[in-house]
């Protein structure tokens, strides 16, 4: 992010007016008595003050740094011959030089510190006041206090901005995690069931059992339709999020009922499935409902084909201050008898990317109050473990 200290329009016109107005007030009150030379140094620092207003505004930083230590040193120099008019441009050019932050504060400070020196110098000649030439040493140290108050600003500013920049790729970061969560569960589980059914088919119609093929046909026809619906909800939840939030709470029966359907389906597809629940149910937020949903599909559909088939057994324990799922199923022989390690991917290449476990661990892992997801295998049975904090 480019974190310009160019100043703005209104900044500009005001540094120009103020070098016109301290310019007239030097021709007005300039005498015989004082030299010429006084005159033309302070409209040297008055000068190098407006060119380097205007340069600043276009961007010219060098050769405004320059102009600025002209203006200081010439305008502290002749300060109290002009009865303290030419400390103008030099307070103005010390303030400029600490204010901004993309330069050394050292600089700014050595500057107010010299240009405090050439006051005390300059006031020798003239014979000055001594409160006369404090006054004017001091609007140097205010000039320089307000600098330091404008850099400081400037600085927070920036700290902000990046705040709010690196807060906003994060949420982009998350929004495409997100998308591919969904992404992995409308494609991964319905187009999944879908292959399942289509290879059935074509085994079926090979054996020239058409009828029970035409059964498979129209399950098929459903998974697709199911996805279809699926995708549109993912698709209108990332265009409109307001309009397709779910409610915030989802009741123990909703909850059982969206359990239920995941069930049926698996059942529709030649898996064999139980649900055995213990403890009180409790109503869940809608993301703790949508992580636990989401956990149950994953593991139904690694064993349909990690061991189609095979009976698999989910388990909903309701605790004090949390909701445990279950879900094992038996490993076909070849998974069986490799290394654990091997099975803890959760998906065999080619059947989702591997990023099932990932999206789940994802999901409980962003749920307020907190969750767990993990996946073992051990005594020929995989499990999926899935934890939401309730309290």
């Amino acid at each position: 992010m480019d974190f310009s200290t160019r100043p703005g329009l209104l900044a500009l016109v005001l540094n120009l007016l103020g070098a016109v107005a301290v310019g007239w007030s030097l021709l007005r009150t300039h005498t015989e008595d004082r030299p010429v030379w006084v005159l033309v140094v302070a409209f040297v620092s008055v000068a190098a003050w407006a060119v380097r207003a205007v340069l600043s505004f276009v961007g010219w930083g060098r050769t405004a740094l320059a102009l600025s230590l002209v203006a200081a040193i010439a305008g502290s120099f002749v300060a109290p011959a002009t009865d303290g008019l030419a400390i103008v441009p030099a307070a103005v050019a010390v303030l400029y030089l600490i204010g901004d932050p993309g330069r050394p504060v050292q600089l700014g400070g050595a500057v107010a510190v010299l240009s405090a020196a050439l006051v005390a110098v300059g006031a020798v000649p003239f014979g000055s006041p001594v409160a006369a030439v404090l006054g004017e040493m001091a609007g140097i140290v205010l000039a320089a206090f307000a600098g330091l108050s404008r850099r400081q600003f400037r600085t927070t500013e920036e700290q902000a901005a990046l705040l709010r920049e690196r807060d906003l790729e994060m949420r982009e970061e998350a929004a495409r995690v997100a998308i591919a969560r969904d992404l992995h569960d409308v494609l991964a589980h319905s187009l999944g069931g879908l292959v399942i059914q289509l290879d059935a088919v074509d085994a079926l119609l090979e054996a020239g059992d058409a009828t029970t093929a035409r059964d498979r046909v129209v399950v098929a026809r459903g998974l697709a339709a199911d996805g279809l619906a699926e995708a549109r909800r993912a698709v209108a939840a990332l265009r409109d999020p307001e309009r397709s939030a779910v409610p915030a709470t989802v009741t123990p029966a909703d909850f059982r009922a969206g359990l239920d359907d995941l069930l049926a389906a698996h059942r529709t597809l030649g898996g064999a499935a139980g649900l055995s629940v213990s403890g009180e149910p409790a109503p869940l937020s809608a993301g703790q409902a949508t992580a636990l949903q989401r956990a149950l599909q994953e593991a139904l559909s690694n064993a349909r084909k990690h061991a189609p088939g095979a009976p698999v057994d989910a388990r909903l324990d309701w605790q004090t201050e949390r909701v445990l799922l279950t879900v094992s199923s038996p490993l076909v022989a070849s998974a069986a008898s490799a290394p654990a390690a091997s099975t803890a991917g959760f998906e065999l290449a080619g059947s989702g990317g591997g990023h099932g476990l990932e999206g789940m661990r994802e999901r409980f892992a962003a749920l307020p109050l907190g969750g767990s997801a993990t996946a073992t295998s051990d005594g020929g049975r995989f499990t999926v473990t899935a934890e939401a904090r309730l309290a």
